[in-house]
């Protein structure tokens, strides 16, 4: 990382900046910003050392290119608030209950609705369900008050809420003998 140097102060390893100050905890830098701890607190510095998603979470992974429930997505950084998961977007945006992308798509709670959101961290399905799975085969099971249908990647729902469980479509191979 051009500009940051890394140092040990009592047994506390971290980075200074060129003018000295100190930064618990910088990984590395990606997306051009780094999670860091300040305080009890992560939050997210630019390369100039300012902070720009202020100290909030109780844990903070970077930002980068990857896919997976716990593994960061271009655009979107995984952080921890209490024992909850979740991703923000690079304003800071937090989004609960964040499942797996699958289809190009991560069902995300916000409020207490579900919707969805895309690598980008933008809503592409908006919050309005109670409950929420992830795509497979073109549809996600979604839960309309006390029922669970399907819906498409428009968000249009292609199985009306009938069921009292819904999981996501899958390849099952049975023999029969």
């Amino acid at each position: 990382m051009e500009g940051w140097a890394i140092v040990r102060i009592g047994y506390q390893w971290g980075y200074i900046n060129r003018e000295g100050k100190f930064f618990e905890g910088i990984v590395s830098f990606s997306e051009g910003l780094a999670a860091v701890k300040i305080g009890d607190k992560w939050g997210y510095i630019n390369h100039g050392g300012e902070i720009v998603i202020k100290p909030q979470f109780d844990g903070a992974k970077h930002f980068s290119e990857g896919v997976g429930r716990l593994r960061a997505v271009k655009g979107l950084a995984l952080v921890r608030i209490g024992n909850k998961w979740g991703y923000i977007n690079r304003e800071g945006k937090f989004f609960d209950g964040a499942g797996s992308f699958s289809e190009g798509l991560a069902h995300v709670r916000i409020g207490n609705k579900w919707g969805y959101i895309n690598h980008g961290g933008e809503i592409v399905i908006k919050p309005q369900f109670n409950g929420a799975g992830s795509f497979s085969e073109g549809l996600a099971a979604v839960k309309i008050g006390d029922k669970w249908g399907y819906i498409n990647h428009g968000g249009e729902i292609v199985i009306k809420p009938q069921f009292d469980n819904a999981k996501s479509f899958q390849v099952h191979v049975r023999f029969l003998r």
